[in-house]
């Protein structure tokens, strides 16, 4: 981490305080009323207008949304009391995220009940391109939590950085999971799920890293020499409650990119030698789907399916789609 060490004392002239990043942060400190003021339409509003996007797959919509969505602030908030040691803060800033997942999730299964689906939810590229976290999703995501970080940390960016580009990784996913979920389709919403949720701890652990360079941690243990002891824990605990849910996101994600590639290998032979092509393989909320075009008859689906299943387990399921034609488990 010495490169990011050097990095900020780099700009140490333009190095905010601790004291003004816990202001802009904490959402239960200092102006209470007015942060909550700011936090709380912004995310309603951002959510309703996500939520539309996706259902009209409409990506300026949904861009829209990303631009004036307020959940970088706990997120990065829970970054810092994890890297100052702040035990009292976490719990703050956590409650605070909680809360703003709850209520757009529930945004977004109402707006999913008034708004009629102008295409079924499975075809909807807002929603497929949501449910299935990937290997670029975690390195999006990280690399947003740097960006975003070293924006607070600095006088000198503009503070619409930070929330321009943690808007990305969370608000779409969330508006998706309420979406889905209110629908009945569990399936895709656990998919969208998972991406918020590896994005959220992606962005905090490269937030702890960031505010930990800056010297934050020092400097609330030369305020308060108490969090001496305390920091330690809570960095530890903090740091490994992280790891978990991302590790099991990471292997996840490894498993179905390593899955869908033999998938795809095993369809293109399947079509060999007929007038039929491979369209796409991709993952949607958990089951890899499989489009083919063509005309004419096709192999035996049992010959698709015992080369499938020699290296994909059984519970994964798995979609043929033909472009206008059939949709069968293979």
């Amino acid at each position: 981490m010495g490169w990011l060490e050097r990095l900020v004392e780099s700009g140490s002239a333009q190095r905010r305080s601790l004291a003004e990043v816990q202001q802009e942060l904490f959402l239960d400190e200092g102006e209470r009323e007015e942060k909550r003021s700011v936090f709380w339409p912004l995310l309603v509003l951002s959510t309703i207008i996500a939520a539309g996007g996706v259902i009209e797959d409409s990506t300026a919509t949904v861009v829209g949304a990303m631009i004036i969505a307020p959940l970088g602030t706990p997120i990065f908030g829970a970054a810092l009391a994890i890297a100052a040691g702040y035990r009292r803060r976490l719990l703050g800033a956590l409650g605070f995220l909680l809360a703003g997942i709850l209520v757009a999730i529930a945004i977004g299964a109402v707006v999913g009940r008034v708004i009629p689906e102008r295409m079924p939810l499975a075809l909807n590229p807002q929603i497929t391109g949501r449910t299935s976290p990937a290997l670029l999703d975690l390195v999006i995501a990280l690399a947003t939590g740097f960006a975003g970080a070293y924006g607070l940390i600095r006088r000198d960016v503009s503070s619409v950085l930070p929330g321009v580009a943690i808007a990305i990784s969370l608000v779409p996913p969330l508006a998706v999971v309420g979406i889905t979920a209110g629908l009945g389709s569990y399936h895709l919403a656990f998919g969208a799920l998972l991406l918020f949720l590896s994005n959220v701890v992606a962005i905090l652990i490269a937030g702890v890293i960031v505010f930990s360079a800056a010297g934050y941690r020092q400097e609330a243990i030369e305020h308060d020499p108490r969090l001496r002891k305390r920091a330690v824990s809570v960095v530890v605990l903090g740091v490994v409650a992280l790891l978990i849910p991302l590790g099991f996101a990471s292997y996840r994600i490894i498993e179905y990119d390593r899955w869908t590639t033999e998938v795809a290998q095993a369809t293109q032979h399947w079509l060999d030698g007929t007038s039929w092509q491979l369209e796409s393989t991709l993952v949607s909320g958990g089951t890899i789907v499989v489009t083919i075009s063509g005309q004419g008859p096709t192999g035996s689906i049992d010959e698709l399916r015992q080369a499938v299943r020699r290296s994909v387990p059984r519970q994964v399921e798995i979609r043929l789609v033909e472009q206008g034609g059939a949709n069968v488990g293979v």
